[in-house]
């Protein structure tokens, strides 16, 4: 077979050189190579060159005010942090809630679960995720990628017509040294093509798969960042230090006539073991505690303040998984929940009682069977607690 000369190649060149927006060929480039190949080339790095953006009447396309509005394609990120009873069943919850919408885990560890969901569902899984504990952390992020997936789609669509004009001119050459350096150019933009749809499938993927990151603490409260609010009543801080710490008295100490403390009526089966003038402690033959506190009411404090303030002393500081709150009679409030510690499960539950002067803690606390069968002799007595 006769090769073609020079004079009917170089149209050819000079076609390819057209098609891809490069200046024409020289004799030979900087580097020693032909002329024409630099033509063809493609700049190293992350771009193609100017043929493989999207030209103005592509933007012009797609800016136009008379187009219909183009579907935003939008990847949905959330962060939750969740107090729990128990990480591995909570993680196990989470997972299922996750597949039972159509989505997947992700990856785990001991404190963190990451899970994906269709992006229709996300809404759907997040409240149904903050119902599995007490939710303390919850932060929401959005990414527009609608610009970012048009100018791939065109900038694809551009290298695969080059891809194509490269092989056409490949397959008609017949000079070695044309042939190896149209060899060099294709496998170049081959994997420039190939980055580009990759980058294409894994935006499309976060676009349709929402991403769900749960930080799940039990038994470690300390691993939760605090927003930097001190509050300077350290009994707050000690709220649930017999259930957490075991801090209680160290040797019973009978009433005195000047320091009997508050006064309350003990449920039945429960006796009463240390009595000062501002603390009582009490417990039964199982392991169920009781603790009352009086505490000095500073500026009159509304019984709201100091809810709110108790709430979270138990739930960022010790790990309580709050299950109810209300109010009660006579200036009262109830916070009941549970924790996991040294692998099982305990009852909690705190009264506050307020008045001008004073507020009372009541504190309660226990293995969680048996707590729950003392849960209403528990209440009656945080509200016979006399102020």
């Amino acid at each position: 077979m006769t090769h073609p000369s020079p004079s009917l190649l170089l149209p050819l060149l000079l076609a390819l050189c057209v098609a891809c927006g490069t200046p024409g060929p020289g004799a030979f480039d900087a580097a020693g190579e032909p002329g024409w190949a630099a033509a063809v080339a493609f700049p190293q790095g992350d771009g193609f060159q100017k043929s493989a953006e999207p030209t103005a009447e592509q933007r012009a396309a797609r800016d136009d005010p008379s187009e219909p509005d183009v579907a935003r394609q939008v990847i949905h990120r959330a962060v939750l942090g969740l107090v729990v009873v128990s990480r591995s069943e909570a993680e196990g919850a989470v997972v299922a809630i996750a597949r039972e919408l159509g989505g997947h885990l992700q990856q785990s560890d001991a404190r963190t679960v990451v899970v994906r969901v269709p992006a229709a569902r996300f809404e759907e899984a997040l409240e149904r995720i903050g119902r599995l504990g007490e939710l303390v952390r919850r932060e929401l992020s959005a990414a527009d990628v609608t610009e970012e997936l048009f100018d791939l789609d065109i900038r694809i669509d551009n290298a695969r017509q080059a891809r194509e004009r490269l092989l056409a001119h490949l397959a008609a050459s017949q000079e070695l040294e044309h042939t190896l350096a149209l060899e060099r150019e294709l496998t170049r933009v081959t994997e420039e093509l190939e980055r580009m749809e990759g980058r294409r499938r894994f935006l499309a993927a976060q676009v349709a798969l929402s991403t769900i990151t749960v930080h799940l603490d039990s038994n470690d409260p300390s691993v939760r960042p605090r927003d930097g609010l001190v509050v300077p009543f350290p009994w707050l801080e000690q709220l649930g230090d017999g259930l957490v710490a075991g801090n209680v008295a160290a040797r019973p100490r009978a009433p005195r006539i000047l320091g009997r403390g508050p006064a309350f009526d003990v449920p039945t089966a429960f006796l009463r073991y240390y009595q000062s003038e501002h603390l009582v402690e009490a417990m039964d033959a199982d392991g169920v505690r009781i603790k009352v506190q009086r505490h000095e009411n500073f500026d009159k404090g509304a019984l709201a303040f100091w809810q709110k303030l108790a709430r979270r002393a138990l739930v960022e500081g010790r790990g309580v998984a709050i299950a109810e709150e209300r109010d009660l009679p006579g200036g009262r409030t109830l916070l009941r929940g549970t924790r996991e510690v040294a692998g099982a499960r305990y009852g909690y539950m705190l009264v506050l009682v307020r008045t001008e002067r004073r507020i009372l803690s009541f504190e309660a606390y226990g293995p969680e069977p048996q707590f729950d069968a003392l849960r209403k002799d528990l209440e009656a007595s945080a509200q016979s607690l006399r102020p």
